[in-house]
């Protein structure tokens, strides 16, 4: 493939990357505003439409007006805080939402088409082999916009919120990265096409590997800030966080950014434990290629749809579940998380080395049922490892109103 086809084709894809993302982001805050009014039996937004027309459009205007009000609204900068820091904690935080993409694929290959001699991959830099480690690295960086955007605000209410931040977020850090550990040390590879490719032929690891997927989950919760996690926010106790100060266009990049990690860690729940764009029983197919242009399209949407199940969960457990307190939220990372991570890790590697042995023990010992003992062996290692931590630590997530605090 010559050099202007490559550079034609990246321009394509990230121009498609950002604008679906942007609009993604933007119609995932109406259906959260609908989850929310369907959750506490009310309406939602339905009466923006077509502008200067009376067609409503079940409010999927909405999206748009919001957008305008933001873009029109005055651009007003404190004038106590770090000007410098206060315009960068913006850019920052969106800029590491949207490069952690790159190599996060939206699709499986298309065929090649007329003027273009191979195969189009859907994902911005293919053939990264270190996908994982990049996205855990920007994903990182994002905590550092956070934190600018409460030091330069110069208000105790955001400084506050930007230091719950950096706790929070460092601490889920570790168990996130635990709970796809299990799944990299099994795959044998950090390349997201490759994980959904093992998963094809061996099984999703949502079945293998319950516990990593318990473990990712609840971190990934916590590392985009949402609800029962909302610790950097929290409104009702410091107004906005460590967003208190801003406004306008720049409140938009935080609010943007922050749907973004939720659309991240949404991708990489599906991609890493479900499969990714793959179907049981091979309806699409095993290998990374594809045969046509029908299973191609099958696959980007059989992806989409996981996607937006995961996302629409999200959406649910924050109108459903009450904020933790601080203390619980950092004694569940390092009592609770934590330690399950590194359980899942040696019960994963303990299982991978019984199964590889150069004896076969696993194999000899179960015979045609090897997957199913490892499946019941790890569903085995999740109850109870949970019920342990239920019976050893039963308060420490128990964020109902107590009586004995309370007084």
């Amino acid at each position: 493939m010559q050099f202007t086809e490559v550079t034609i084709i990246a321009i394509i894809k990230v121009a498609l990357l950002i604008g679906g993302l942007m609009t993604a982001a933007a119609y995932f805050v109406l259906l959260e505003r609908w989850v929310a009014a369907w959750v506490q039996m009310r309406r939602g937004p339905n009466r923006v439409g077509m502008p200067l027309t009376k067609f409503r459009l079940l409010g999927l205007g909405q999206p748009m007006a919001d957008g305008l009000k933001f873009i029109f609204k005055e651009e007003y900068t404190p004038a106590h805080v770090d000007r410098r820091l206060f315009l960068l904690a913006p850019i920052t935080i969106l800029g590491a939402a949207l490069a952690a993409f790159a190599v996060i694929p939206f699709g499986s290959v298309l065929p090649a088409i007329e003027g273009i001699t191979e195969p189009i991959e859907l994902v911005v830099a293919p053939g990264v082999d270190v996908g994982m480690i990049y996205v855990f690295a920007l994903s990182s960086i994002a905590v550092y916009g956070v934190i600018l955007g409460g030091w330069a605000s110069n208000s105790k209410y955001s400084f506050l919120g930007a230091l719950r931040s950096s706790a929070q977020l460092i601490a889920y850090e570790l168990p996130l990265g635990l709970g796809i550990l299990g799944v990299v040390l099994a795959t044998g590879s950090l390349r997201l096409e490759a994980i959904m490719t093992h998963q094809a032929a061996h099984g999703w690891y949502a079945i293998t590997q319950p516990l990593g997927l318990l473990v990712f989950s609840v971190a990934a919760f916590a590392e985009a800030a949402r609800l029962p996690f909302d610790l950097p926010e929290c409104d009702q106790e410091r107004v906005g966080g460590y967003h208190t100060e801003y406004s306008g266009i720049k409140l938009l990049l935080f609010l943007v950014a922050e749907f973004l990690h939720m659309i991240t860690a949404s991708f990489l729940i599906v991609i890493l434990f479900f499969g990714g764009w793959h179907l049981p029983w091979g309806l699409t197919g095993h290998e990374a290629e594809v045969t046509g242009w029908g299973q191609a399209i099958l696959r980007v949407v059989v992806l989409s749809v996981k996607i937006f199940l995961v996302i629409f969960f999200f959406m649910m457990v924050r109108w459903s579940w009450p904020r933790f307190r601080f203390d619980q939220l950092m004694a569940l990372a390092w009592k609770v998380m934590l330690p399950l991570g590194l359980l899942n890790l040696v019960a994963i590697a303990i299982f991978l080395e019984l199964d590889h042995a150069s004896v076969g023990w696993w194999q000899q010992t179960f015979g045609d049922a090897a997957q199913g003992a490892m499946i019941v062996a790890s569903w085995g290692v999740t109850i109870g490892a949970w019920v342990t931590v239920a019976v050893a630590a039963p308060k420490i997530a128990d964020n109902r109103p107590q009586p004995d605090v309370l007084r």
